[in-house]
């Protein structure tokens, strides 16, 4: 039998379904270490190690010995946060939701300025206090060391998926929700990059193609059980 397994990175969780062939489901939640409420703060590595540990699970627990996943794919209920990391990947924040509205005095900066107006209608995304873009903007005022010393920036898909095969990558859709891509061009936008004064290059390489094109580490392939013909989708 063949499984597939939906990955939904959560705010305090991991939902991970198991779905056979015959499109049986099992859904499992695997909580993050010491999170009780969606606004505690969470740590990259923390849903790098909880998202290894569930398809471990979801491999030990097919049924047959003959049975396998054939596919992951990810949705990401946190999509929106954001980190800034090292020149070595290493995470110098905990992930930045801005679901506390931290960061709203920074959106209404830029609307009354006009640059907010700006880049919306190049983006085509309503600005708003979650947007990595004004995360970003709230790091280099009020986490300026870790805003300095950032050779790159990405939100938790991306570092997931860094963490997994080694790429620096986003796909189209979930670039086009940071507040940096410039729907017409399909390339990070120049204005909204100096805005936040970044550089395309620290941020992630955008994809057409939502499957990734690599396979699991081998340190990750021995952790969870899958094989390097396991697919995984970024959506």
């Amino acid at each position: 039998m063949k499984y597939t397994v939906m990955i939904d990175m959560a705010a305090i969780d991991i939902v991970a379904t198991l779905i056979d062939e015959n499109k049986n489901q099992k859904v499992m939640h695997f909580p993050y270490e010491g999170m009780a409420f969606p606004t505690d703060p969470v740590t990259p590595d923390n849903i790098v190690n909880t998202l290894v540990d569930a398809l471990a699970a979801m491999r030990a627990d097919l049924p047959g010995e003959y049975d396998e996943i054939v596919e992951v794919r990810f949705a990401t209920g946190i999509a929106n946060g954001w980190m800034a990391l090292d020149e070595n990947f290493t995470p110098l924040t905990d992930v930045v939701s801005g679901g506390d509205n931290r960061a709203a005095k920074y959106v209404d900066a830029l609307m009354i300025n006009g640059i907010g107006g700006q880049l919306q209608r190049k983006t085509g995304l309503p600005m708003t206090a979650t947007e990595p873009l004004v995360l970003t903007l709230w790091m280099k005022n009020e986490r300026p060391e870790a805003y300095t010393n950032a050779a790159h920036f990405m939100g938790v898909l991306e570092y997931v998926t860094y963490r997994l095969f080694g790429l620096n990558i986003v796909d189209e859709a979930l670039a086009a929700r940071t507040g940096y891509y410039n729907v017409a061009h399909k390339t990070w936008d120049v204005q909204a990059l100096a805005v936040t004064g970044l550089t395309a290059e620290q941020l992630p390489e955008i994809v057409a193609d939502t499957e990734i094109k690599a396979p699991l580490l081998p340190e990750v392939m021995t952790k969870t059980g899958l094989s390097a013909d396991t697919i995984f989708y970024l959506r």
